[in-house]
């Protein structure tokens, strides 16, 4: 479909761009760097002839919406390449995990290639999606491609937190819901997204009396408390969640049951001392919502189970929810045609949409009723040391956006 020596300079250029953006620090949720991607975004976007907007979250949404995100400004990258009625909209977050310690080939944020392989934070989650939209841009470009379905591209901050100042804001506020959603999220090559479970984060309080270490049956220790109501809080969520069982397929399979991860974050409330009894413990639940579930049912459901748990202990508590996403599930099957089609023209065969264990910003387009799909290279290296994308991958990649785009189409 695509001319050898235009699927090489379009290899080239994403590469180049990959390289450019792990160089560029963006990490989440500080945003120190944020305005840096964005506008070497915009630009390689508006050299691909597409009108742009660099949009600036306003800060008093900011502040209400996504109290994570701290004082950095967010700013998102939209850009539209006119065409028919229908649009193909390509979402990308910019934003990435620190680069953290344990890497071995190169440092974070200093991309190298090697054996093959593009390395730095971002390069497959996902910094590496976004190079290959536009290496797909400039192939249809150089190609004299010009598809009947309007192409945009939204490259935003914040997945990582949630995307309530990223796509969130994108889609309330300027995007609308487009007829069809690609996500290039590192779904790996053989099966893509047409889902994602759910999230609700909330922390919990155990209190107890402070006192002297040298006295502590003056004291109630909140530690100890808390250590025994997490401890029951496991045992009914296991008991409980193992009746359950999505009807979808989600890889891997222990992830088609809904889950609570205890303890992510946990301490002593005010800061803690060794000769002191702790008067209040805090520790966090990660609850994950398979398809059939729903936020506010999760919700009332877990903190029935900590009213439980701390009833059986014998403790006060206190519990605030901090975080939550719906989860998202769709049947896009015209979409999904199109992509397993272009997938096989750079020589992939494309099995069956599954649903991510994880979450992604695709809720925020299902709920409004876009069609949607991510799909990426391979995940496996995701917020690792040594993230690093297959260069290979980026080409089949660059290939199969560009061909869905036409088949889509046609």
């Amino acid at each position: 479909m695509f001319r050898e020596e235009l699927v090489d300079s379009a290899l080239k250029y994403s590469i180049d761009i990959l390289s450019k953006l792990i160089a560029i620090p963006t990490v989440s949720p500080a945003g120190e760097h944020y305005e840096e991607a964005s506008e070497l975004l915009a630009r390689e976007l508006e050299n691909l002839k597409f009108k742009v907007e660099v949009i600036r979250v306003p800060e008093d949404y900011q502040k209400t919406h996504c109290p994570q995100a701290g004082s950095n400004p967010r700013f998102i990258v939209y850009g539209v390449h006119s065409g028919g009625a229908k649009r193909i909209h390509f979402n990308g977050h910019y934003d990435v995990v620190p680069g953290g310690t344990g890497w071995t080939v190169t440092e974070p944020f200093k991309p190298i290639i090697k054996d093959g392989k593009l390395y730095g934070r971002g390069a497959i989650d996902m910094k590496g999606g976004i190079a290959a939209t536009l290496g797909a841009f400039k192939l249809l470009k150089d190609s004299g491609i010009s598809p009947s379905l309007t192409l945009e591209a939204a490259f935003v901050p914040d997945e990582e937190i949630g995307g309530k100042c990223g796509t969130g804001y994108l889609v309330e506020r300027v995007a609308g819901a487009p007829d069809y959603v690609i996500i290039p999220e590192p779904s790996g090559l053989s099966n893509p997204w047409h889902g994602h479970r759910g999230i609700v984060w909330v922390t919990v309080k155990v209190k107890g009396v402070s006192a002297h270490a040298s006295t502590p049956w003056f004291g109630k220790n909140a530690f100890l408390l808390a250590a025994q109501v997490a401890l029951e809080l496991q045992r009914i969520a296991s008991s409980t969640f193992a009746s359950r069982k999505s009807k979808y397929k989600i890889v891997p399979v222990e992830a088609s049951m809904p889950t609570a991860m205890i303890g992510g974050v946990a301490g002593v409330v005010g800061g803690g001392k060794t000769n002191q009894v702790p008067g209040e413990f805090m520790f966090t639940v990660d609850r994950r919502l398979i398809p059939e579930e729903n936020v506010s049912q999760a919700l009332e459901e877990l903190k029935t189970m900590i009213a439980w748990s701390t009833y059986q202990v014998g403790a006060d508590y206190e519990v605030t929810m901090d975080y939550a996403t719906e989860p998202a599930i769709n049947e896009p099957a015209e979409l999904y045609q199109a992509l397993r089609e272009g997938a096989k023209t750079a020589g992939l065969n494309l099995g069956e949409p599954i649903v991510c264990p994880g979450g992604l910003d695709m809720w925020y387009y299902t709920i409004r009723g876009s069609k949607a799909l991510a799909y990426g290279p391979e995940y496996k290296t995701a917020h690792a040391p040594d993230e690093h994308i297959d260069i290979e991958e980026l080409r089949k990649l660059i290939i199969t956006y560009a061909a869905t785009t036409t088949i889509l189409h046609t």
